[in-house]
C-alpha cells in the first residue's frame, strides 16, 4: 500500500499475513469440554470478590487454570496450519473488547506469544489458551472494575499474525497523548520485537514528533531499555525469544540524524493515511524490518 504525504514522503507499508480466532471460541471450547457452568460460576463470583484474604487472587487462578486446560477446536488448529507453511513462525495477539475504550487503554495487560509453530498444534493451542486466560488476571480484572466494565462482558479474540523479525518496532500516536496536538503523530520505538513496548518493560523508548503538514521531526527522548528481544530464525518455535543486551552505539536511531529524521517522516505519513482512512485518531503498531515498514495493528486511540 502507497500513499504521499503533503510534502511527499511515501506512507508506503506492508501487513503480515494473519487470521482471527473470533469471539466466542473460547466460549465454544468451554461448551465443548462441558466447562461453562462452571465458567459462569466463577464469573458471578470473581464480580465481587474481595482483596483480602486472597478471595480475588484464588478465583482468577481458579479461572486461568480451567481456560489454560481448553483444548482449541481441531478445525481451528487445522484451518490455521493450512494458512501459513509448516516452517512459519507465528506470533499469537491478544485482541479484546475490553482494551483501547475511552478511558481504559489495557496496554500491555493481555498476553501476546511471539515465536510460535503452526506445525506444533501442541504449542500452538497452548499459546491460544494462554492468550484467552489472560482476560482473568488479576491486574486485568481489577482494571475492569475501575472502568465500570462488568466481567461478563469482557471477550477475547486471537489474531494470529506471521512472525517477523524487525530491527525496530514501533507505536504511533497520531493524536499527541501529552499536549493533544492534533497536527502531529508521535511514534515510540524500541529495538527488537515489539513486546518491550506491550509488556510495559523498563526503560525508555525513542520518542519522535513529527508534524502532519510541515514534516518537522522532533526528538524528544533517546531509548534506554537494556535489553531487546529477537527471535533466532534457528531456533526452535516454542514460544521463547532472546534477550539480548542493546548497544546503542550501534542503533542507527541513535547514532544517525539523518535516519532519525527519514524513518519520523515514514512513520507520520502512515499514522496520518491511517488517521484520514478510519476517519478518527489511530493508535498504530508496527515493526521495521531491513528497509520495509509492516503495521500489524491500527485500532482507535483512547480519548
Amino acid at each position: 500500500m502507497a500513499v504521499s504525504s503533503e510534502q511527499g514522503v511515501p506512507a508506503s507499508f506492508q501487513v503480515p499475513k494473519g487470521v482471527v480466532i473470533p469471539f466466542g471460541s473460547m466460549e465454544l471450547a468451554l461448551e465443548r469440554s462441558k466447562s461453562t457452568e462452571t465458567f459462569m460460576s466463577f464469573l458471578e463470583e470473581i464480580e465481587t470478590a474481595r482483596l483480602d484474604g486472597g478471595e480475588l487472587d484464588k478465583l482468577c487462578f481458579k479461572l486461568q487454570e480451567l481456560i489454560s486446560s481448553l483444548q482449541l477446536p481441531k478445525d481451528i488448529v487445522d484451518g490455521i496450519g493450512q494458512m501459513f507453511p509448516d516452517n512459519a513462525r507465528l506470533i499469537v495477539r491478544s485482541s479484546a473488547n475490553v482494551e483501547d475504550l475511552a478511558g481504559m487503554s489495557a496496554a500491555g495487560l493481555y498476553e501476546s506469544i511471539p515465536n510460535v509453530s503452526p506445525s506444533n498444534p501442541i504449542v500452538f493451542a497452548n499459546a491460544v489458551s494462554q492468550v484467552w486466560a489472560s482476560l482473568y488476571t488479576r491486574r486485568a480484572v481489577l482494571s475492569r472494575r475501575a472502568a465500570g466494565v462488568p466481567q461478563k462482558n469482557a471477550a477475547m479474540a486471537v489474531l494470529v499474525q506471521e512472525m517477523l523479525s524487525p530491527e525496530l518496532s514501533f507505536v504511533l500516536h497520531t493524536l499527541s497523548p501529552t499536549d493533544r496536538d492534533q497536527n502531529s503523530v508521535e511514534a515510540e520505538i524500541a529495538p527488537g520485537l515489539g513486546e518491550t513496548l506491550a509488556s510495559g518493560t523498563r526503560g525508555t523508548p525513542w520518542r519522535l514528533s513529527c508534524g502532519k503538514f510541515d514534516g518537522l521531526v522532533r526528538t524528544l527522548a533517546f531509548a534506554n531499555f537494556s535489553e531487546e528481544m529477537l527471535v533466532s530464525v534457528a531456533g526452535p518455535a516454542d514460544g521463547d525469544v532472546n534477550r539480548l543486551t542493546v548497544d546503542y552505539s550501534k542503533k542507527p536511531l541513535t547514532i544517525d540524524p539523518i535516519f532519525r529524521h527519514q524513518l519520523g517522516q515514514r512513520l507520520c505519513s502512515i499514522g496520518f493515511f491511517l488517521e484520514r482512512k478510519f476517519g478518527c485518531p489511530q493508535d498504530v503498531e508496527g515493526c521495521v524490518v531491513g528497509k520495509d515498514i509492516f503495521v500489524v495493528q491500527t485500532r482507535p486511540q483512547p480519548q
